[in-house]
């Protein structure tokens, strides 16, 4: 649940505000003076910080020095009365993030609220801080150990490089790998998922906006180019990017500047850009999501991520990894693992790999006492995967073999209808010539 911190002096105002925040869905601490609200910050974390400028003692400009020596990144709204313009612009120079005149609807400070909560939560996730759990990419196979000194090697210049893999394989810590061992190390790392944010949001959060340049844009906003202009950004879920946006995009990897949404300065960045996707990638394809030019700016390198249940050998020092880890954040002694464990964690498939490995430890951890027995996972092998482990794969997976097994067998029906003439079998088709030559091709077609 995100926390909000309430400063304001009235209580009959604080008591208000408070209780339409809750309603909101947030969790709300409120203090009468900055003085109090100075300890609450540094006692706990805040998703926003909302502030009177008028304040017994300590002021809100006062308040707001003070809260970004210990909180840089807090989001931080100041309330000033209306009409005071030189309070609003001393604080935005003071490092508020925006400010709003009393008296204001209900509906604006949460709109104002929700849209700069959201975008922090984007920007915090991913700017390369110490976090108690510090993850790494963990192997002990030869093959992957090969990728990774390859990533490695390629770290060192800004070459662009796509990364391919089943979902869960760990794709971001590749990403963070490449970045760790860059010229860029010191500057911020940002991750985006282009799937989990709606489609008409995704250019304000690469580019920023300026303020009115859309419904409900309050305030100008610095997107995540411009954050990490000078750093690393992930793209994950490439595949899901719309086709406007890619345009966009291509242009300002190709030129190295941007214009904010409703923005005419030019704004200049270089930032390395690592892309991933989880689906299969045939950029010739006419119903390919990828543009053709996009991808090829994009797989300068490209490497792929085999799933878990591709190198059986991972397995076992994950397992120990992460029961260690879970372990001691618990504050327990790592338990032993029963043989029957074992067999169930070698044996089952892991459709959801390293990923739902790290959940089912962590579930095991808290069930188990001094030993992990098999009721502990969560998971069992009811099912023979070893008969069926060459059909075992996602959705997209399964979905992906099925097209490509009809487009196999209605090419080569085609190609015998017309005696093998490939441009009149493309004309039957519907595609271009080019796009049935490369299919042609990739799918070994004689």
């Amino acid at each position: 649940m995100e926390r909000v911190l309430i400063v304001e002096d009235s209580q009959s105002l604080r008591d208000v505000l408070k209780t339409v925040l809750e309603r909101e869905g947030y969790q709300v601490d409120a203090c009468p003076a900055a003085e109090e609200a100075i300890e609450a910050v540094s006692e706990n974390h805040f998703s926003l910080i909302l502030s009177d400028f008028k304040l017994p003692g300590m002021n809100g400009l006062e308040f707001l020095k003070e809260t970004r020596g210990k909180s840089p990144t807090v989001p931080f709204v100041v309330m000033t009365a209306f009409g005071s313009v030189d309070v609003a612009v001393e604080a935005m120079k003071g490092g508020a993030n925006d400010f709003i005149t009393k008296p204001f609807e209900p509906n604006q400070l949460c709109s104002l609220i929700r849209d700069m909560v959201n975008h922090q939560r984007i920007v915090d996730r991913n700017l390369g801080r110490d976090h108690k759990r510090r993850r790494k990419f963990i192997t002990y196979d030869p093959k992957l150990n090969s990728i990774l000194e390859r990533t490695k090697k390629a770290a060192q210049f800004d070459t662009p490089i796509l990364i391919l893999g089943e979902s869960g394989v760990g794709k971001e810590l590749i990403a963070r790998h490449i970045h760790e061992h860059s010229k860029r190390l010191n500057e911020k790392f940002l991750s985006i998922n282009c799937a989990a944010i709606p489609h008409q949001l995704l250019e304000s959060e690469f580019f920023g906006h300026e303020a009115g340049s859309f419904t409900g844009a309050t305030q100008s906003r610095i997107g995540l180019f411009e954050i990490a202009k000078n750093g690393t950004i992930f793209l994950d879920e490439i595949g899901d990017m719309p086709q406007h946006l890619q345009v966009k995009l291509l242009r300002a990897l190709q030129e190295g500047e941007i214009r904010r949404v409703g923005g005419n300065n030019v704004i200049k960045v270089a930032p390395r850009i690592i892309a991933a996707t989880n689906q299969f990638v045939d950029s010739s394809s006419e119903t390919s999501r990828l543009r053709e030019d996009f991808y090829y700016r994009l797989a300068v390198l490209s490497v792929t991520i085999p799933p878990l249940r591709e190198r059986k050998g991972d397995i076992e020092h994950l397992a120990n990894h992460f029961l260690d880890e879970f372990a001691e954040m618990q504050g327990k002694t790592p338990p032993k693992i029963d043989p029957a464990t074992w067999e169930i964690l070698t044996r089952y498939p892991w459709p959801g790999n390293v990923r739902e490995l790290e959940n089912v430890m962590e579930r095991a951890v808290v069930l188990c006492n001094d030993t992990l027995m098999p009721e502990h996972l969560g998971i069992t092998l009811d099912i023979d995967f070893d008969k069926i482990q060459d059909i075992i794969a996602t959705l997209p997976e399964v979905a992906e073999r099925a097209a490509k097994k009809a487009e196999v067998d209605l090419i080569n029906k085609i190609l015998q209808r017309t005696g093998g003439n490939k441009s009149k079998a493309a004309e039957v088709l519907g595609v271009s010539y080019k796009t049935l030559l490369n299919k042609i091709k990739g799918y070994h077609i004689h």
